[in-house]
């Protein structure tokens, strides 16, 4: 008889395996997890340990309340592009879809109006918007914007590109942006919104956008589903100067 550590180690890479083969598809759902427990002739604390293994290597999900589900592929994702998310993922063969929570012209908290460096009792816009890949929400958006930059930025839509937005009606061209990003625990609704259970984790990236005469226009907060997107950057070398 294996111990419970082996045994959890087992049932995860008997798991994996099923996946990698194919036999359950992206998005599927795994069966219960009694019927997992059954299955694997173990206990539900040790099957919650094999699949909390997987949940950490991204190849399984848990929707809150709904059970387990198998990973779609991840979205290859480089911040410092301009693509707007949009047009991320049409460019990778999926399919976005972008939905308004919440705009309002608003007091931002503490810590935004002192990112941006508003004046007291300064009102800025408040967005708030959730993200969906191929039906699956991924991203929960938060977005603080110039008020004085973007006077009538409510009557636009909304729930589209904002970076075409500011270019086509505001003039505002991106020019200079300072990202930060790291893992982050979720508590109430943002976890809830992200259909994750409190204390999950997740990716945030926080991005301060600049235009041509240096204004800082908008804070963009970020909270990413963990298992939703792979970072990708790259950096290319100037080649050595030629010697005289």
């Amino acid at each position: 008889m294996h111990s419970p550590a082996l045994h959890y180690q087992i049932i995860s890479q008997s798991i994996e395996q099923e996946i990698l083969a194919g036999r359950i598809q992206a998005q599927g759902k795994l069966p219960a997890e009694r019927q997992l427990a059954d299955t694997f002739a173990t206990t539900r604390v040790t099957l919650r340990e094999a699949l909390a293994l997987l949940e950490g290597k991204g190849l399984i999900y848990r929707e809150n309340r709904r059970g387990w589900y198998v990973s779609p592929p991840r979205l290859r994702y480089n911040p410092t592009e301009r693509a707007s998310f949009n047009e991320l993922v049409t460019a990778q063969g999926r399919l976005g879809h972008t939905r308004l929570l919440a705009s309002q012209l608003a007091y931002p908290s503490p810590e935004a109006a002192q990112t941006m460096g508003l004046p007291a009792f300064t009102k800025s816009w408040n967005l708030q918007r959730l993200r969906s890949l191929d039906g699956r929400v991924v991203l929960l958006e938060e977005n603080h914007v110039c008020a004085s930059c973007c006077p009538d930025l409510g009557r636009h839509d909304l729930s589209q590109s904002l970076t075409r937005l500011f270019e086509e009606h505001y003039q505002l061209h991106l020019a200079r942006t300072q990202i930060q990003f790291y893992p982050v625990i979720l508590e109430g609704e943002r976890a809830s919104l992200l259909g994750l259970t409190p204390g999950s984790s997740a990716l945030f990236i926080r991005r301060l956008n600049f235009d041509e005469a240096g204004r800082l226009y908008e804070l963009d907060h970020e909270y990413w589903r963990h298992d939703a997107l792979v970072i990708e950057l790259e950096r290319i070398s100037a080649p050595p100067a030629l010697q005289p």
